[in-house]
């Protein structure tokens, strides 16, 4: 088989080890990369500065992630305005479900607000900053779901929806027929 032009070996005795090529140099002859320590210990303990400065940072993460949590409702919100804004002003199934959906949403989530920072509350950050902001952004999210039930005409808003409930007056006055006048 002959052999094939292309083919060109990159290693030679000067950058390589061992291998095809033979010896190359040892390990001892070559320059060391910047910031390399010879003799540094990966074991050594850390120092309580060092300690204290990564729990810092730590309880830095948490709030961090704990105001990312108590802000994604509002870019939920979105998503939901666009579907109401889809489904129509008008009283159907579709636009009803969909309305229910966004106002049940944000309940379920204030219920849920302790199960929710849970894994960020553990004594060294408060979060309870975070969870008003969290239970604030669901209400504005509900309350625009009852607007939309408004909207649709779903809520008794209008003067018309409690004539049920209207008292009705006894007239103080009434007329009657009476005789026929030139006979």
């Amino acid at each position: 088989m002959a052999a094939r032009r292309w083919d060109f070996a990159f290693a030679t005795e000067s950058n390589t080890k061992g291998g095809r090529t033979g010896e190359g140099p040892s390990s001892s002859s070559l320059t060391k990369p910047p910031g390399f320590l010879e003799h540094a210990e990966a074991s050594a303990a850390p120092s309580s500065q060092t300690v204290t400065k990564a729990k810092a940072d730590v309880a830095k993460l948490k709030s961090k992630k704990a105001w990312e949590v108590a802000f994604s409702p509002a870019s939920q919100f979105m998503m939901n305005g666009f579907m109401l804004w889809m489904s129509g002003n008008q009283p159907n199934i579709f636009s009803i479900m969909i309305t229910s959906y966004v106002m049940y949403n944000p309940l379920k989530a204030i219920a849920s607000n302790a199960q929710t920072f849970k894994p960020f509350n553990d004594g060294a950050v408060d979060v309870t900053l975070q969870k008003i902001c969290f239970v604030l952004i669901n209400a504005a999210v509900f309350c625009f779901g009852v607007l939309k039930m408004s909207w649709l005409g779903l809520l008794p808003t209008e003067p018309a929806d409690w004539i049920a409930f209207y008292v009705v007056r006894s007239s103080a006055e009434s007329a009657t027929g009476g005789m026929p006048l030139g006979a």
